[in-house]
């Protein structure tokens, strides 16, 4: 008979896999022979030891005199495991004690001892924590300080440039499971879902309606058992995340263009191909990564959209589909540090380096200055990233502008005005800037930075 694998073994070798620097999707295999509810319970304990690492880090540091080492075993990963589903989780203490230390193979004997004895005083600490603090930022004697879940180079860099007390906010947004935005293909197809999720058994789910074309799901819930998935009628992206397309449409349909052509770079796996196939424009879709075009085409399979479809790096000094091609417009969706996506992705934190930060502006700047010889006069270039770093955003753009003056920036239109901005009061300069604190009361988004720049002759 086949032993059933651990639940918390296979977390915590995801874990690991993570601090050594694998992916969330790559370190995603460890969970693979797992059942569905297994694997859902394995991957949220991940979850929460990554988004509170800092604070896990904090309250296992009271109890551990030397540190334990991240290899070859999975002890320490297994402690972080254990501490989660007690401190954070709705499990009960003596199953998340039992079973974590069941967890322990040849490899954590030694350490055996000292998981059940740390896991069990992290118990007897919640209780007494519980009986005597009511302070929001101590629960079941967890201390919780947002900011210590992150990089102090990313800290500095938050409360630089937002403040102090936004970048408390951005992390604390960012410590939180993210809602599920659905991004319709028409106006009309939402109420239809609504109708249909009130009929459904999770009616009981809590909604809110961003945008005409956006509808916000609070809970948690399996994608593929909603109403209108196989139909194609919506795809997954945040709410952030559409409004760039919003714009730019906006600008090219008082522009007369309702059936553009339009270069998607860096477009997988697709969000914003599918939103501007979704009102009518004629779509070329480009993306290095094969596998990732892979998730862009089933997208688009699904939702009944159409779009040509080029796997190419878009620094190649030739591709051939687009030899001396213009468009009316071209998004740049460029590669970033994501920061503004953290609560998506809680590994990002481990991985990134601040001097990455560098070298990716100089990317984003050739890719840029390559995206430029796409559009044609009249034409639109939009610039996107899912970065909160200015160097990546604002400062990125006033440096193209500069070096560009054939090009001008466009007002943002379409789009709330509290997400909006000006380099300078009274710039023209007028750009998009999400971060995770905004409409925090209705879930937050994410964070990005756009701005839409017309090519008014040549260069």
């Amino acid at each position: 008979m086949t032993k059933k694998p651990n639940c918390r073994r296979a977390a915590a070798a995801m874990l690991a896999a993570i601090e050594r620097g694998k992916t969330m999707d790559e370190a995603a295999d460890r969970l693979s022979d797992l059942s569905p509810p297994d694997r859902r319970l394995a991957k949220a304990m991940v979850m929460f030891a990554l988004r509170r690492r800092g604070d896990i880090t904090a309250i296992l540091a009271k109890y551990i005199k030397r540190n334990i080492p991240g290899r070859p075993h999975l002890a320490r990963a297994l402690l972080q495991i254990g501490a989660v589903q007690i401190l954070l989780m709705d499990i009960p203490d003596h199953a998340a004690v039992a079973e974590t230390v069941t967890a322990c193979g040849r490899g954590e004997a030694p350490y055996r001892g000292l998981i059940n004895a740390v896991l069990r005083k992290l118990v007897t600490e919640k209780k007494n924590s519980d009986k005597t603090n009511k302070d929001d930022t101590q629960k079941h004697g967890l201390s919780y300080d947002p900011l210590s879940n992150f990089p102090e180079w990313m800290v500095a860099q938050w409360r630089e440039n937002y403040g102090s007390e936004k970048a408390e906010s951005i992390a604390d947004i960012h410590c939180q499971k993210p809602p599920l935005d659905l991004c319709f293909k028409s106006a009309e197809a939402m109420p239809l879902f609504i109708n249909a999720l009130s009929q459904s058994d999770i009616s009981n789910i809590n909604i809110h309606q961003l945008s005409p074309n956006v509808l916000r799901l609070m809970d948690a819930v399996d994608v593929e058992t909603l109403p209108g998935f196989e139909a194609g009628d919506w795809w997954v992206q945040d709410y952030a995340a559409t409004l760039p397309v919003i714009w730019l449409d906006k600008l090219l349909a008082e522009n007369k263009q309702i059936d553009a052509t339009i270069l998607d770079l860096c477009a997988a796996p697709g969000g914003k191909t599918m939103q501007l196939a979704s009102r009518g424009h004629h779509l070329t879709a480009l993306d290095i990564s094969a596998s990732r075009l892979d998730r862009l085409k089933a997208n688009l399979t699904r939702t009944l959209l159409t779009a040509e479809i080029i796997q190419a790096d878009v620094m190649e000094n030739t591709i051939p589909y687009l030899k001396e091609k213009t468009f009316d417009a071209v998004l740049l969706d460029a590669p970033c540090s994501a920061t503004g996506t953290i609560r998506r992705h809680p590994d990002l934190p481990l991985h990134r380096r601040e001097k990455e930060v560098l070298k990716l502006t100089e990317i984003q700047k050739n890719m840029l200055n390559r995206a430029d010889k796409w559009v044609r006069v009249g034409g639109f270039l939009a610039y996107v990233t899912c970065s909160l770093d200015p160097r990546e955003g604002e400062e990125q753009l006033k440096e193209f502008l500069e070096q560009h003056p054939n090009y001008e920036a466009c007002a943002p239109t379409g789009l709330p005005d509290e997400l909006c901005g000006h380099q300078n009061k009274g710039s023209a300069f007028g750009y998009l800037r999400t971060t995770p604190a905004d409409w925090r009361d209705e879930g937050g988004m994410d964070g990005f930075f756009a701005s839409v720049l017309k090519k008014i002759k040549a260069s």
